[in-house]
């Protein structure tokens, strides 16, 4: 008794340390936060960020305004899977123009751990952080926190010095582990003003209160705005969900303008138009649109612009590409020169697309590429327009007056309008020269069909023989050339599929696997044997489940379903029956509806033969967690439908 009293005491503690206000002293971590060995919050959390707090302000520095963010994060290792929450990165800002920059200074890192009952404390050195440039507009300043362990504290502080005051960071109140406590303070002068947007699931406490600030001899009145957020829940990834930080509690920024007194009011609210203007005029994006392609003579004497069929002729341009240079995997928005990336043989979807779009003008093709932020990145925002939310570009392909396709030359399992899933935006931007930008929709163009035959025979030992001729288009055709493309063995593609379908393949060819096509073929010749009881025999007259199993298993789900695109499949099964046999009880038809997706089944026997039909149409890729529910159970309905088995009697 006495010990479990001393372990609810401790426990109590712990509790009491989490839910309590945090502790603000910085470089003394308190005896409960170093012992502490799970979150209350989350008793499965790896880590917990104890504490963080953001204060943005501005200030006046060699006659032009200056924007200071001032960073400190305390956070708790809880087990070996949280441990790399002592690697952080900051990410500032680059550009050409010399006069805007953003720099990283004061910035500090510890680890505290109990040895022996004592606080030992290790510093972070200089030798321990490192910069990469990420890309034209961004570096990043990556640091690595040291002696990191179960148990360990973990305080680091950093300012951003930015020249970029018109322009705001986002700040995310949430993170990938439970948030104890954190603290966002903002204090804009009033010559600026700024639309102020609180997002997300978790609503975040507010305060605005009244400040001041002195430049030269002028008083400025400053708005001070606090947001706080307490026992904030971790906001992780899940499936069927792109970018989990779309739903994150945030703050983002969108400035109206600047008003000085007695000068020239200057409106600072960009639109896309605005970003269309600025990547047009950019010698290193609307400058690579317009030049030639070092492969122009290549293309003449292939005679690929002789080429009559328009859609031909951008597949010759593409496949020509293909023998030149290969994809090392990045996506890019700004792109080295076409040459540099000739002699290398590899570049990021950003040098591959800018080298297409030449290659299509040489070839006598309008080309433009079409501006869009990954999926996996969030939404583009159409309140606030910034190149900083941009992180990649398709290519549109005018095939005709009414036509144009969407093409990113560095897949090597797509075909036109058959993009990866992490393109396939709802919100992407074209930039053409001497038109207005246009927004497009990349998710409606994307479709997936499957389309399955199975013609078998079923004998009177329960053994079914046949063939099942299968047509996979648009999306499903990639993913099936990539399963076939990027395993290590094809004898192990096989084993799955038998173990999947529970079969035996006596012979599997696969047609258009390797060729620039919106479809792939499949043809499998198979065996499979059927539950027998006596006279009886148990069939599933579809022959191969087409769901295996539902990929929602939770009872309930905090963020939203989002697939990744439209999708369709029939199944037609024509199975001959032994002779002498009959079905006992004949199913009736199943027809399954819910908010974009429709499921239907039949089963008829004419004679011997028994036809069986199953068509699902999912037409929506988006449910809200509300929906989510009801989403599982149209799933659980449909899969329990699809292998529901019939019993076959031998006649007396």
């Amino acid at each position: 008794m006495k010990n479990y009293l001393l372990l609810f005491a401790f426990c109590a503690l712990n509790a009491v340390a989490q839910t309590s206000e945090p502790n603000l002293k910085w470089g003394k971590p308190t005896d409960e936060e170093l012992k502490m060995t799970e979150y209350v919050g989350d008793k499965d959390a790896d880590a917990v960020e104890l504490c963080r707090m953001v204060n943005v302000n501005y200030d006046w520095v060699i006659n032009d305004f200056r924007v200071f963010y001032r960073v400190k994060c305390r956070l708790k290792v809880l087990k070996p899977e949280g441990k790399d929450v002592g690697d952080q990165t900051i990410s500032i800002r680059t550009s050409d123009n010399t006069t805007k920059h953003e720099i990283v200074g004061g910035l500090k890192a510890t680890t505290y751990n109990l040895e022996n009952g004592k606080v030992v404390k290790t510093k972070m050195e200089s030798s321990m952080v490192h910069e990469e440039q990420l890309d034209k507009t961004t570096k990043l300043i990556k640091f690595s926190i040291p002696q990191v362990r179960v148990g360990s504290v973990i305080e680091y502080e950093y300012r951003v010095e930015s020249d970029f005051y018109y322009d705001l960071r986002d700040w995310y109140a949430q993170k990938d582990i439970p948030v104890a406590y954190t603290k966002y303070e903002l204090a804009v002068p009033d010559w600026f003003a700024f639309n102020l947007d609180q997002t997300g699931m978790v609503r975040l406490e507010h305060q605005e209160n009244s400040g001041s600030m002195i430049i030269g001899d002028t008083h400025l009145n400053v708005q001070e705005d606090t947001f706080v957020g307490r026992n904030l829940p971790a906001l992780k990834g899940d499936d069927y969900v792109w970018c989990a930080e779309d739903f994150g509690a945030k703050i983002t920024h969108e400035l109206k303008g600047i008003y000085v007194p007695g000068a020239v009011h200057k409106d600072y609210s960009a639109t896309w138009e605005d970003i269309d203007n600025i990547l047009l005029g950019d010698d290193e994006f609307g400058g690579r649109i317009k030049k030639s392609s070092p492969l122009k003579d290549e293309i003449q004497s292939a005679g690929i612009q002789l080429v009559s069929d328009t859609r031909e002729r951008a597949a010759a341009c593409w496949q020509l590409l293909k023998t030149k240079v290969k994809w090392n995997g990045d996506y890019a928005f700004w792109a080295k020169s076409g040459s540099k990336v000739l002699k290398e043989g590899t570049g990021s979807n950003a040098d591959i697309n800018f080298l297409y779009i030449n290659m299509l003008h040489d070839a006598g093709l309008e080309a433009y590429p079409v501006v869009l932020r990954l999926r996996n990145h969030g939404r583009l925002p159409l309140s606030h327009a910034s190149l900083k939310y941009l992180s990649t570009f398709v290519v549109a392909i005018q095939l005709n007056e009414t036509t144009t396709a969407y093409m990113d030359a560095s897949v090597e399992d797509g075909y036109f309008d058959v993009l990866p899933p992490r393109l396939l935006t709802e919100m992407a931007r074209t930039i053409r020269k001497g038109k207005e930008g246009e927004w497009v929709n990349l998710l409606a163009t994307a479709k997936s069909s499957e389309t399955t035959v199975v013609q078998a025979a079923l004998d009177d030992k329960g053994l079914i023989s046949g063939i099942r001729m299968n047509n996979s288009v648009g999306e499903s055709a990639a993913n099936l050339r990539k399963k076939w493309r990027t395993a290590k063995d094809s004898v192990d593609v096989i084993h799955d599929m038998q173990e999947r379908d529970e079969m035996e393949i006596t012979q599997y060819k696969l047609e258009g696997r390797n060729d620039f096509a919106p479809s792939v073929r499949e043809t499998v010749n198979f065996t499979k044997t059927c539950t027998t009881s006596g006279d009886l025999i148990y069939l599933n007259p579809l022959v191969f489940a087409p769901w295996q199993k539902n990929p929602f298993t939770t009872d309930t789900r905090d963020l939203p379903v989002e697939f990744p695109y439209s999708q369709r499949e029939t199944y037609n099964v024509m199975l001959k029956l032994p002779e002498g046999w009959q079905v006992e009880e004949m199913p009736q038809p199943i027809v399954l509806k819910f908010d974009g997706i429709t499921a239907r089944i039949g089963v008829q026997q004419n004679g011997d033969m028994l036809q069986t039909q199953y068509k699902l149409d999912c037409s929506r890729t988006f449910f809200t967690q509300q929906q989510y529910q009801d989403l599982k159970n149209f799933l659980d309905k449909l899969i329990e439908s699809t292998k529901q088995m019939i019993t076959l009697k031998k006649k007396p």
